[in-house]
């Protein structure tokens, strides 16, 4: 298949530390094309900005005429716009374009000082380019520049939400926190995505963010996953920065995603940082059925399952309580790890081993209480923006879905695949325990195997066998 084509508005860095050259390598390294459009020949060093040199728009509209002559663009990434000419032409180019993902990271200074672009241009980004972005990128004093000074992150953003702009992502490096913590609010949801703070020295890490966020939308991600992608890889790059001339730049990379340069995700300001340290629970949880009521615990505990889910759906509270009572008074001293779906507060009455929880519910349940009553705490994920959520609860074990087609319910989530089970198995080695779930029977479980998971999880593949002994004693034996 061709390489998604994204088309690169921007400056140039005679230097080559930021601009369109970090744009080009990033979309490079993004297994994408660039297509540069340059806006202006910047004259640049160590010392400042010292002139912007916007190009001649007939110039800049024959560059363009040429990337759309051969190239399908699948995303626009907007970086300096120098004067007000140039601004027009860039909301032209925009217009031409309808539908196709706009990511703007807006310069308005350089962060080596100097020249700063003129107010016009500002006031012509709220006024004119907001309503086509899909996405912007301000720094915290971008963002004041660009809502008269205003320094609540979340006033200033809701307001340019109301101007037209689709979503907005803030990048929290310059405060002083221990923390570099980003804020992203979009029509649909809003949350806080932070993570340990490197140096802060290097140099072109808004053109690298914005960059590859672009690549990200380009190739069909989600916004949200576009995000924690495009973060992940910033992080890695400042963390191995290298020394070039007298700048520290990122380091470009096709390495596999590290665990330690995931951002953690939170909905509320006053949880980030925040630990959990729930109880650890086996590295392989082994063959892992889902069941609806307390007789299949025990009909599958009895055959040798020995980590099982209750997850009663539809009932009332009183049935449900009922059901979870049982299936631990016939558990009794066994050893066998019995988990919750969803009902945690019944799930610390009862006593259980733990609490299965989806990315809904932990909006609502009460972290610290699953925590005090000693429950394990198990996380549905299925994307990386919702690992993100998961890590930043720091739960017993993440599980994985859909891996393949499922039937037990109407999935939002394309499956995930074999290979994407393989690369979080190695991602989260050592540090979370990792469940497969979705689709998943005899057969599959067997080509999951392989990818060194620890265990498979299945609502329907025994519950409605044809012979339910016969399967489970098969699963049991392969997972051996």
């Amino acid at each position: 298949m061709a390489k998604p084509a994204v088309l690169l508005i921007g400056g140039l860095d005679p230097q080559g530390c930021a601009g369109i050259a970090a744009d080009i390598a990033t979309v490079q390294h993004h297994d994408c094309h660039p297509l540069p459009l340059i806006t202006a020949m910047t004259e640049q060093s160590s010392a400042g900005l010292t002139a912007l040199g916007a190009v001649n728009t007939n110039k800049l509209m024959a560059q363009y005429r040429n990337c759309k002559a051969d190239f399908d663009i699948q995303a626009i990434k907007v970086g300096l716009i120098p004067d007000l000419i140039i601004a027009e032409k860039v909301k032209q180019i925009l217009l031409d374009n309808p539908g196709i993902p706009v990511v703007m990271d807006p310069v308005l200074a350089s962060s080596s000082g100097g020249k700063t672009v003129a107010d016009g241009v500002r006031q012509y980004i709220r006024d004119e380019l907001l309503q086509h972005l899909t996405l912007l990128t301000p720094n915290l004093p971008e963002l004041s520049l660009l809502t008269d000074n205003l320094e609540d992150v979340e006033q200033a953003t809701t307001i340019l939400s109301e101007e037209g702009l689709q979503a907005c992502l803030v990048k929290g490096g310059h405060a002083d926190s221990e923390f570099a913590t980003d804020f992203f609010i979009s029509e649909q949801v809003r949350f806080y995505c932070y993570q340990t703070k490197y140096a802060s020295d290097v140099r072109g890490t808004g053109c690298v963010l914005a960059s590859a966020i672009a690549s990200h939308l380009a190739s069909g991600q989600d916004m949200r996953d576009a995000v924690v992608l495009a973060k992940t890889y910033v992080s890695r790059g400042i963390r191995q920065a290298q020394t070039v001339g007298s700048y520290r730049l990122i380091k470009h990379s096709h390495e596999p995603l590290a665990l330690e340069d995931i951002p953690r995700l939170s909905y509320q300001k006053t949880l980030i940082g925040q630990q959990f340290n729930f109880p650890s629970c086996p590295s392989r949880l082994g063959i892992y059925p889902v069941v609806d009521s307390a007789d299949w615990v025990q009909k599958l505990v009895d055959i040798g399952i020995e980590t099982i889910q209750l997850r009663v759906k539809d009932r009332d509270e009183k049935t449900t309580s009922q059901q979870i009572k049982q299936a631990i008074e016939y558990l009794g001293h066994k050893p066998v790890n019995f988990f919750v779906n969803d009902h945690w507060q019944i799930a610390i009455e009862q006593g259980a081993y733990g609490v299965h929880l989806g990315q809904e519910d932990l909006h609502d349940a009460n972290l610290k209480q699953i925590v005090d009553g000693g429950l394990r705490l198990g996380i549905s994920t299925h994307s990386y923006w919702e690992l993100a959520r998961a890590l930043a609860v720091n739960p017993s074990y993440i599980a994985l879905g859909p891996i393949f087609e499922t039937t037990s319910k109407q999935m939002p989530f394309s499956p995930q695949g074999v290979e994407r089970l393989k690369q979080w198995v190695t991602m989260l080695d050592g540090n979370y325990p990792i469940v497969a779930i979705g689709g998943i029977n005899y057969e599959r479980a067997r080509l999951l195997k392989p990818t060194g998971v620890g265990s498979v999880a299945m609502i329907t593949a025994i519950t409605l066998a044809d012979d339910y002994q016969k399967t489970t004693r098969e699963l049991l034996a392969l997972w051996q």
